[in-house]
């Protein structure tokens, strides 16, 4: 089985747009000290010059707000948008939120999808990831040993999550 990893016409004028946009629009943003309400209205014009193209979060199927590239075009499309801390938050394909958002698409409920997903696709909220082990506050000595909290973000605003209970100590 052979591979084809070439670009159609159309699609390489995709690229070549997002090149010139992410070195012109883009990185030159890295050079500013914004604050988030700055920046976020910065990039509201950008964002929708983004959608204007058809390359809003490239990652998801067409019927769920993105692209469906498939995966050689999504490779393309982050060497391109790797470039710059900013680019894919401006394309709506940054990490977490696109790993995320493809998971709620896959086995999300109707309601997960209209809480999360949906305001995620829009740029409304971010998500995160978040994981921890049994005894990793001990065992790495992040902090002395006892229970430690967790927090989850839910949106652009931190919500503290519920302490979790430690596992009992085994001396």
């Amino acid at each position: 089985m052979a591979w084809d990893f070439s670009t159609d016409p159309e699609f390489e004028e995709k690229l070549k747009w997002m090149r010139g946009f992410v070195r012109d629009e883009i990185i030159p943003l890295e050079t500013l000290d914004l604050d988030r309400e700055t920046f976020a209205r910065i990039t509201a014009p950008l964002k929708e010059q983004v959608r204007e193209q058809g390359l809003w979060a490239a990652h998801l199927p067409p019927e769920l707000g993105g692209g469906g590239f498939g995966q050689v075009s999504l490779g393309l499309m982050h060497e391109i948008l790797g470039q710059c801390r900013y680019a894919p938050g401006v394309f709506g394909n940054q990490a977490p939120d696109s790993g995320n958002a493809e998971l709620l698409a896959i086995g999300g409920s109707p309601e997960q999808k209209e809480r999360w997903m949906h305001p995620l696709l829009r740029g409304e909220l971010r998500s995160c990831f978040s994981m921890t082990e049994p005894g990793a506050a001990r065992t790495r000595r992040c902090c002395p040993p006892g229970p430690c909290a967790t927090a989850t973000t839910t949106s652009s605003t931190a919500t503290s999550g519920s302490p979790r209970t430690p596992p009992a100590r085994t001396s």
